[in-house]
């Protein structure tokens, strides 16, 4: 990353905070590796109090975690951890499918691009594109309520890094993963708003159980 010009339009932190999330997605930052803040400031060419501030976000929604005298690190993700997201993301999504119905019945346009993201990395087998463009589909649902706090709260789980972690442990077969989303679409472009929500809740059930190694 360039230096502090690259994070013009959004605050160093949160710049910084995006960064890192994108490369524990990618790999870039592995389970179990530490995040030493001085080095961050100096890779990403800003002060370390931008960097402490994200690493500070990020341990209180647990992608990182602190050890006292140790340092920060790039917490792994245990199957309980990953439950507790998919329990939450149920509970968020079940109640957006109804009010998302209206907006995305009339164009369901952003359901049907992400579906064809997602059929297009599995076909070359990529797990982060299976991952980037399922949560690109989830995250239309929530968009299209118009509740920016339902947003915001859905964005603080960290979707895609999460998302990865169960597609990589759970040894998800990518194209079922993507053609899983297919009855959602199709309720939302034919279906009525009790059959998107029954849809979207049994999809994230199936997700939150699957066995991790």
């Amino acid at each position: 990353m360039a230096g502090s010009a690259a994070f013009e339009n959004e605050s160093l932190s949160e710049k910084v905070k995006r960064t890192i999330v994108d490369r524990v997605v990618d790999g870039t930052y592995p389970p179990g590796m530490r995040l030493v803040e001085l080095q961050l400031a100096k890779e990403f060419g800003v002060s370390q109090a931008p960097v402490r501030e994200a690493l500070r976000e990020l341990s209180s929604t647990r992608l990182v975690e602190n050890i006292p005298r140790r340092g920060t690190f790039v917490r792994s993700a245990s199957q309980d951890d990953l439950a507790e997201v998919y329990f939450v993301r149920l509970a968020l999504e079940g109640t957006a499918a109804a009010a998302a119905y209206p907006a995305l019945h009339a164009d369901p346009s952003p359901l049907r691009d992400a579906l064809a993201g997602m059929r297009e990395a599995a076909a070359r087998g990529d797990a982060h594109g299976i991952a980037k463009y399922s949560t690109d589909f989830h995250r239309a649902v929530v968009v299209a309520t118009g509740n920016r706090l339902m947003l915001e709260i859905w964005d603080s789980l960290y979707v895609e890094a999460r998302t990865m972690a169960t597609v990589v442990r759970g040894h998800v077969d990518l194209h079922a993963a993507a053609e899983a989303h297919v009855p959602i679409l199709d309720a939302f472009e034919s279906g009525t708003p009790d059959l998107c929500t029954k849809l979207v809740i049994e999809h994230q059930h199936e997700y939150s159980v699957l066995p991790q190694e």
